[in-house]
Order: C-alpha cells, then structure tokens, then sequence
C-alpha cells in the first residue's frame, strides 16, 4: 500500500512539474491576453476609429472621380498626344485628309500641318492645318464648310478666304484657309485616365481617332 502511494506521489509531482514547464513554455513563446472589458473597449474604439478613416476616404475618393469626370469632359474638344509628337500630327493629318474626301474635293490637294505653342500654356499646343485649294466649285467648297463644322470643336477656323479663280472671267473659286486643333500633352493626357476615374465611370478617355 505504502508503494502504490509513493508511486502515485512520483506521478502527481511529474504531472505538476510537466504543468509548470507548459505554463512557462507557453507564456514564452505565445504571447495572449485575456478578453476584458477594458481591452474590448479600446478595440471598439480602435474600429469605430477606422471606420470614420475608410468614410472620409471614400468621400475624397468620390469627390476626386467628380473632379476627374468634369475635366475629362472639359477635355473632349482636344486631341490627345499619345506621347510621341510625330503619331498625333499624323493622325491629325489623316483624319483631315479623310475629310476631304468626305467632301468630295479632288486628292491632290496639299495639306500643311504645323505645330505651335501656345502662350502661357505647357499642357496644350496648337495644330495648324493649311489648305490651299484651287479652281474649285462653290458646292465644293460648300460641302467643305459643312464637313468642318460637322467635327464640332475639334476643328476651328482661324482664317479663310475665298475669291474667283479668274477675275474677268471666273467660273470657280479659290480657297485659302488655316484650321487648327488643340493637342494635349502627355502629362494631362495621364492624369485624365487615372486608374478610379475610369473604373468608376467605366468609359476610357480617348482621343485623336476622331476630330
């Protein structure tokens, strides 16, 4: 009998040496506190806390893309660079092309692009298209002036004169004429399609496809 509680002893004092090791073990490595009250408190005030910071986020956010949206809409009367100067004067020169042809006025005629800044301006510069047409019909010239004006306020005239081709004797016209379209500059042109303006509208700022 004596044997048997002596072994039991040996067992209890292992059992509580073992307990006292984990306690340690546990408290060393594995670091916890207890819920209470005052921690649950100060982890309310933690969220609620965030929670004010995500709100005025999204409302900074919102007011941000409205920003963006109406000065992308502002933007929809110029040409986009796409960053090299050549591409845009380019295109520029094959959609006026196209609109000759629209207009139904010979191919031949020479068209004269030339790229000017503009004073007090670093993000916007100006396209001058020169067109010379001679011996050309009224009704020529007529469909000219309504392909032009049907490009809206991609396309503005700064000066155009037209005159007989033949002053004693005149059966057509001659016409000189300068347009001019306004260019973005690259910069502008990536901060209007930043990344939540166009996520929250859903639509791309683009440009120079068209007048």
């Amino acid at each position: 009998m004596s044997l048997l509680a002596k072994i039991n002893r040996r067992q209890l004092v292992l059992l509580l040496l073992m307990l006292l090791i984990g306690f340690f073990f546990v408290r060393r490595f594995i670091s916890f506190s207890l819920p209470t009250s005052a921690l649950l408190e100060q982890r309310v005030q933690e969220l609620q806390s965030l929670r004010s910071d995500l709100l005025v986020a999204r409302k900074q956010s919102s007011e941000r893309q409205e920003e963006l949206q109406a000065l992308q809409s502002l933007a929809e009367p110029y040409w986009f660079a796409s960053g090299q100067r050549a591409l845009v004067d380019q295109e520029i020169n094959k959609e006026f092309g196209k609109l000759l042809r629209q207009a139904q006025l010979p191919a031949t005629q020479k068209i004269d692009l030339q790229r000017n800044k503009l004073p007090g301006l670093s993000h916007i510069q100006e396209v001058q298209i020169r067109l010379e047409l001679r011996a050309v019909s009224m009704r020529e010239v007529s469909r000219l002036l309504q392909e032009v004006h049907g490009y809206g306020d991609k396309l503005n005239w700064n000066y155009c004169r037209i005159e007989p081709d033949n002053p004693r004797q005149p059966k057509n016209v001659n016409l000189s004429a300068r347009l001019r379209a306004l260019v973005l500059g690259s910069e502008a042109v990536d901060f209007l399609n930043q990344a939540p303006a166009l996520e929250a509208s859903g639509d791309n700022v683009k440009g120079g496809a068209a007048l």
